[in-house]
């Protein structure tokens, strides 16, 4: 950082001049939960965005057919539009789901499936089709009982129709009535994640905070990018616990031993803490958890914990010294009751725990949040962009309790935003945190808890660096701090909020490295 007389001392025969020509030049991104390995997950399979009607279904699948041995299973992402798949089935002409007779129909001699979407990307319930031969090659038929949560729709005659309705927001099908189906591999997973890293390094990403927790298979891919050295961002990685409560006394002490206070790793690949969740449901984590080590779209193993359970656990990590991360959406205050006690007796600050997906709070949570003196992810794309009207209504109609971002600012809270990967772009996220306008209505909701601009930069920047333990090193432009940076078309301190959908992103570096250049 300087002027260009003052820089050229610097400059030899191997240095590279970039002429930005007036560019905006920011610090490196930084997403506060982004499942950066799910991203590339989502281009392994064909796409049915496209298609209007069940016949364009059909062609997509028939095409498919034609180029691959009889036999040969037939897997696309599910019907409708990401990210969010809002307009499924509604938008195809015929408004309802295929069946197995539409798919049989494309492709008698392969089985058929279309997935379902992940839970999180709208909401329950989620709806999968098989075909015929699908169906017999999973097990399927008039007399199978499916697991909680899931209905098998049948025909007129009492025969599956090849629709399967989940209700389960943590999806369980594919692990247990269509586990036959083909599934991600150690090579789909590595190939996701290099263009995972590309597609949000194209948006100014540098770095990413993975608080939800990352599954042993993915932990194993994230490590093998690593050593080939095709790891290009920044990534903190919380382990997700792959153990029962019952044996959690020696699981995290054992975890501890590692992954304890900033854990283990170097400049780009870091691991450390856990991800303990509060509540959940049993059912769903007991058959989550027989499946391991495949985790599906999830890439973490989900949990369920009693509030003793829960606490319990929480005891053992602080006193291991170990950063603990919980999605608190549905659970606040009791995940507060829980740190004010234990804080009593363990530097829970130190550590730095984190309330992910700080969903709805009030002052008096706020204050107990900043006594803490723990930290915040938020996810503004969900909750207040794509169903920002219902989230009001839960809670109890005051918009201004709905991630109240401009009070976490005032109390020096520390907090960053997160895309979730719904979808994988932090200026959806920038803007939702600056505008709080929901998408279906067009209504701002809580104009007091907007965020300014430079309050939504500074938590892209340097909120993530702190969850990373790196506020002194990166998210700042400045002399000695490392060039972690993005290249940009216009000023998203000034530009139009609209505008940010087709801001371009010329140049990504991590640590003076370019891991994104293309055009301006």
């Amino acid at each position: 950082m300087g002027t260009r007389a003052g820089l050229t001392s610097w400059r030899d025969r191997r240095t590279r001049v970039v002429d930005l020509r007036g560019a905006t030049v920011i610090p490196g991104l930084g997403d506060a939960h982004a499942h950066l390995d799910r991203e590339g997950l989502k281009l392994l399979y064909p796409s049915l965005a496209r298609c209007r009607s069940i016949a364009d279904i059909q062609r997509v699948i028939r095409r498919l057919a034609a180029n691959r041995p009889r036999g040969e299973w037939i897997v696309t992402m599910p019907v409708g539009s990401p990210p969010f798949y809002l307009d499924a089935p509604t938008g195809l002409t015929e408004q309802r789901w295929p069946t197995r007779a539409d798919l049989d129909a494309a492709a008698p001699d392969h089985p058929v499936y279309v997935r379902g979407i992940w839970g999180y990307w709208n909401k329950p319930p989620v709806y999968s089709v098989a075909n015929s031969a699908a169906l017999r090659a999973a097990g399927v038929t008039r007399d199978t009982r499916p697991p909680k949560g899931v209905e098998i729709l049948t025909d007129a005659t009492g025969e599956p129709s090849g629709v399967f309705v989940e209700h389960n927001l943590i999806q369980v099908l594919e692990f247990t009535l269509m586990r036959a189906a083909p599934r991600f591999t150690h090579a789909d997973r590595l190939r996701a994640l290099d263009a995972s890293q590309r597609r949000y390094a194209a948006r100014g990403v540098t770095s990413v905070y993975e608080g939800h927790g990352i599954a042993p298979e993915v932990l194993a891919v994230y490590r093998e990018a690593r050593e080939r050295g095709a790891l290009r961002l920044r990534c903190w990685l919380a382990v997700s616990p792959t153990w029962p409560a019952a044996d959690s006394a020696r699981a995290i002490a054992d975890v501890a031993s590692w992954a304890g206070g900033r854990g283990i790793g170097d400049d780009l690949l870091r691991v450390g803490g856990i991800c303990l969740h509060h509540g959940g449901d049993p059912e769903v984590a007991r058959i989550l958890h027989e499946s391991q080590p495949y985790t599906g779209w999830a890439g973490f193993v989900e949990s369920a914990n009693t509030p003793e359970s829960y606490r319990e656990q929480a005891e053992l990590a602080a006193a291991h010294g170990l950063r603990i991360n919980t999605l608190v959406t549905r659970s606040l205050p009791q995940t507060l009751d829980s740190w004010e006690s234990i804080a009593a007796r363990h530097p829970v600050a130190d550590l730095r725990w984190v309330l992910v997906h700080l969903h709805v709070a009030t002052p008096a949570d706020i204050a107990r949040i900043k006594r803490l003196g723990v930290a915040v992810t938020t996810n503004p794309i969900s909750y207040l962009w794509r169903s920002g009207e219902a989230e009001v209504e839960r809670a109890g109609g005051v918009a201004e309790l709905v991630i109240p971002h401009r009070s976490l600012a005032r109390a020096r809270i520390p907090f960053g935003l997160a895309t979730d990967n719904k979808p994988a772009d932090p200026w959806l996220a920038f803007r939702a945190a600056v505008d709080r306008r929901d998408l279906a209505s067009g209504k701002v909701l809580g104009v007091s808890e907007r965020l300014t601009r430079v309050q939504a930069l500074r938590a892209l920047t340097a909120g993530a660096a702190w969850l990373g333990f790196a506020e002194r090193e990166r998210g700042v432009l400045a002399a000695g701090w490392l060039a972690d940076l993005a290249v940009l078309d216009r000023d998203p301190l000034t530009a139009p909020l609209e505008a940010l959908d087709e801001l371009h992103c010329s140049m990504t570096m991590v640590g003076g490295r370019v891991i994104h250049s293309e055009p301006s």
